[in-house]
């Protein structure tokens, strides 16, 4: 009796290990693709990192871009003018990406000179979107 319990422990330990196994190898792309950064390489090139807003009103947002190219993708909807700037974290400005009023949609390209923190900042008191990359 006592060898039979043994043996049923040591199945059920070889299942249970079997399990997890199993579970890791089913699991391992999602976790890793979740443990990565949104910073990529693509071809050797930077890539900058992804992020998008759908916002109402202002915004000032620290943001942090890669040394090189840059595109900025927005659009304003509403009556209001609709600025946008870029600057260095201390204030000084990059380019100017919108000064408009009315629903608009644009792009930015322009050339980072630094791997960095910069300051951007969106005034307006209508429906805005923005995605840089």
């Amino acid at each position: 009796m006592r060898r039979n319990s043994k043996a049923k422990l040591v199945v059920s330990f070889l299942f249970v290990a079997g399990l997890f196994v199993l579970a890791y190898f089913l699991l391992r792309p999602y976790v890793s693709s979740l443990l990565e950064t949104d910073k990529t390489e693509l071809e050797g090139k930077k890539i900058q990192y992804r992020l998008a807003y759908n916002v109402r009103g202002d915004k000032t947002q620290i943001i942090h871009l890669n040394k090189g190219d840059a595109l900025f993708e927005y659009y304003h909807e509403g009556a209001g003018s609709f600025f946008v700037d870029l600057r260095t974290n201390d204030g000084k400005l990059i380019k100017v990406l919108a000064d408009t009023k009315g629903d608009y949609e644009g792009k930015t390209e322009l050339q980072v000179p630094e791997t960095d923190a910069y300051l951007l900042t969106v005034k307006t008191t209508g429906v805005w979107g923005l995605d840089f990359k």
